[in-house]
């Protein structure tokens, strides 16, 4: 519990926030505390959002949502050196937060508590944002237009495909929290989050997707896959291949934030966007030529 409360003093005070340091230290010891006592190791302590609006994290091994128990103690009765009020429920982390929630992991089996410190703990319980669905990615898809185009997509590296959707899953959580944060402050955010959704909506209407998910889940080198997607789709990817690009300028000098993927992930996120544009113009497709992982890449180097 000390190491963790060190760390995050640490990494507040190099990127000058030493204002949050209370409230951050408060914070952090419960979430860590509840996920000692609800879950098991290891865990994952991480500090993310921008220097403006730091993001403390926890994540752990128990896709359960946490429970708000209203069990916390008055703010006076809370200190740094009492650790008997410790794993006494959220409305302790509500106290000293600006912001609070949860989140599912990628894979369904993990979840992430997280809160920004407030300046200043108080009475006042900051409200939380407890997962339950991302509404985002269930349903049914909401294309109205269902005429289709055809995108082959040869040599597709598979499991290099799994890496870059995790980290595309990271991304659109970053930026989605961001935009709850501030909008105002990073009108990116904003837009790619919006411009994700879409990608999803029309992504429920391509044919032929379970191509990919079977050779990721059977550990397969690559595929060739042919895709039926709405006629919208080529223009959508391009728009955020474009977008991507922009998020990875604004964010490059945060402290907090590695939005820019490794290169070979960016290599093969520009090649598959660009796949979709290219033939939706009528281009002929290009099969992908670069190495199948990144272990690959670091073997061969």
């Amino acid at each position: 519990m000390k190491l963790a409360r060190s760390w995050v003093s640490a990494v507040l005070s190099e990127i000058g926030r030493e204002d949050l340091l209370e409230t951050a230290r408060l914070g952090v010891s419960e979430l860590v505390t509840n996920a000692l006592i609800h879950s098991r190791p290891p865990l994952l302590l991480r500090v993310l959002g921008t220097r403006d609006h730091p993001r403390i994290e926890v994540v752990d091994s128990s896709p359960v949502p946490p429970e708000r128990i209203p069990v916390a103690p008055a703010i006076e009765d809370v200190d740094d050196l009492n650790l008997t009020t410790f794993g006494r429920g959220l409305d302790l982390v509500a106290m000293v937060a600006a912001r609070w929630g949860s989140d599912l992991g990628h894979d369904g089996r993990t979840k992430t508590v997280w809160f920004e410190p407030a300046d200043e703990a108080g009475e006042q319980l900051a409200e939380g944002e407890i997962f339950t669905f991302d509404p985002d990615i269930t349903g049914e898809s909401t294309t109205a237009d269902r005429r289709r185009t055809t995108i082959k997509l040869l040599g597709v590296p598979a499991q290099l495909f799994g890496q870059l959707r995790r980290y595309h899953f990271e991304l659109r959580r970053e930026l989605r929290l961001l935009a709850m944060t501030a909008p105002e402050d990073y009108p990116i955010a904003t837009r790619v989050t919006e411009m994700f959704a879409r990608v999803e909506q029309e992504r429920r209407a391509v044919v032929g997707l379970g191509a990919l998910d079977d050779a990721i889940a059977r550990g397969l080198p690559s595929v060739d896959l042919v895709y039926e997607v709405p006629l919208t789709a080529p223009e959508t990817m391009r728009r955020m291949r474009d977008m991507l690009d922009e998020v990875y300028e604004t964010f490059s000098s945060e402290n907090l934030l590695a939005v820019r993927p490794p290169d070979l992930l960016l290599e093969l996120q520009t090649w598959y966007l660009t796949e979709f544009e290219q033939q939706g113009r009528g281009e002929k497709p290009l099969r992908w030529t670069g190495p199948r992982s990144l272990t690959a890449l670091s073997t061969s180097a």
